[in-house]
């Protein structure tokens, strides 16, 4: 019974958490920042252990191994701009990925952060797919990770959308691969609203510098 009512719960939530979100777009009522924390206010009025919510709602962590499968559509369907704009994908990718971690293995080591939490911190800025397989390359906490990512993808639709009027960046392009390095999933869906080449850019964006996390965390991780 408990599985029935948080698996249905969370779903349904997030259901009416999307419908607010398209008519009330902004931060906060981001499926990203409102969901959870509806959540865990209600399950703390609840009584119901983290624990018991996680084991109850395992189905839906078990579908990010088929969505990371599934990331591979996207980038066929929109090869050609592959083709056309890969050395924006490919510089994009190196830095945004490189920068990310090397900063939370440089933060980590400033603070003194516990081990875990310190490995945790290595995935913070892809999405959530790639981060659970870091997570777990690195010996760090998907609880931990998670969070991370939430408020990362949070934090940087904010910064993402300051630095582009900073940085006077006009091109749609240039948008999308902004937001897709530093926001992942967020930045991807804040990036189609405004257009299809700024969706496509920050959903290749995000992908390859995904991809790129899995193969340079490790080595990276030893750092810390």
């Amino acid at each position: 019974m408990s599985f029935i009512v948080c698996f249905c719960i969370t779903v349904a939530m997030y259901a009416l958490n999307i419908k607010i979100y398209r008519r009330w777009r902004g931060v906060l009522t981001s499926p990203l920042v409102l969901t959870p924390a509806v959540l865990i206010a209600g399950l703390y009025a609840a009584g119901v252990s983290f624990d018991s919510y996680v084991h109850a709602t395992r189905p839906l962590v078990w579908m990010i191994g088929p969505l990371t499968v599934a990331l591979a559509v996207p980038i066929y369907q929109q090869r050609h701009y592959i083709r056309q704009w890969w050395p924006a994908l490919v510089v994009g990718t190196l830095v945004s990925s490189c920068v990310t971690m090397v900063t939370g293995i440089l933060l980590a080591r400033w603070f003194d952060l516990p081990s875990v939490v310190a490995h945790s911190l290595v995935g913070r800025s892809v999405s959530m797919p790639f981060a659970f397989v870091v997570t777990n390359e690195v010996a760090g906490a998907r609880d931990l990770t998670t969070m991370f990512v939430v408020a990362s993808g949070t934090v940087g639709i904010i910064v993402g959308d300051l630095l582009l009027v900073l940085m006077r960046m006009r091109t749609p392009h240039a948008h999308g691969a902004t937001l897709g390095a530093v926001a992942q999933v967020a930045g991807v869906i804040r990036a189609h609203e405004r257009g299809t080449p700024n969706g496509v850019m920050a959903s290749l964006t995000m992908v390859f510098s995904g991809a790129f996390a899995v193969l340079v965390a490790p080595l990276l991780s030893r750092l810390i």
